[in-house]
């Protein structure tokens, strides 16, 4: 009797810390592997007319802060991350120009089924700047679509 008794406790216990692994791992408090998240490389090139002021501006992700940048007509500005296992991987960009400025974000959940493939585990979201708004394609060489105006 005290067979079975054991038995059904060791079960019990087997069960409890199984269900508690799984609790702790799937907490947006525990790091997750990255190893097969896919990498995005978002790119965002001044298409503003020849002549026109520069184009800054300032990029940040939930911790990380990109910095300033300014760009000159034709130039661009690229940077690369890793996603979220979780998903919720967010970056926006602040924008100025000409008198102008705009905030948007740049990459999230809903962005990141625009991107196209680069390579496995490698997608490309790439933004144009116009001076009627910002477009966007999931490649420099495919169909833009204008997302926001100034």
């Amino acid at each position: 009797m005290s067979y079975f008794k054991n038995n059904n406790n060791s079960l019990f216990f087997s069960f409890i810390f199984v269900l508690n692994l799984a609790l702790v791992t799937s907490s947006s408090l525990t790091p997750k592997p990255s190893l097969f998240t896919p990498g995005y490389l978002v790119d965002i090139v001044d298409a503003l007319p020849n002549g026109s002021p520069p184009l800054k501006l300032r990029c940040q992700g939930k911790n990380h802060d990109l910095g300033d940048r300014t760009l000159n007509v034709s130039e661009e500005y690229s940077f690369m991350f890793k996603a979220q296992y979780s998903g919720g991987t967010l970056y926006f960009c602040h924008f100025y120009w000409n008198g102008k400025d705009k905030v948007f974000d740049v990459f999230n959940d809903n962005i990141s089924s625009g991107c196209g493939s680069l390579a496995a585990f490698l997608s490309q979201c790439y933004w144009k700047v116009q001076d009627d708004g910002f477009y966007f394609a999931g490649r420099q060489d495919a169909q833009f679509e204008k997302r926001y105006s100034w």
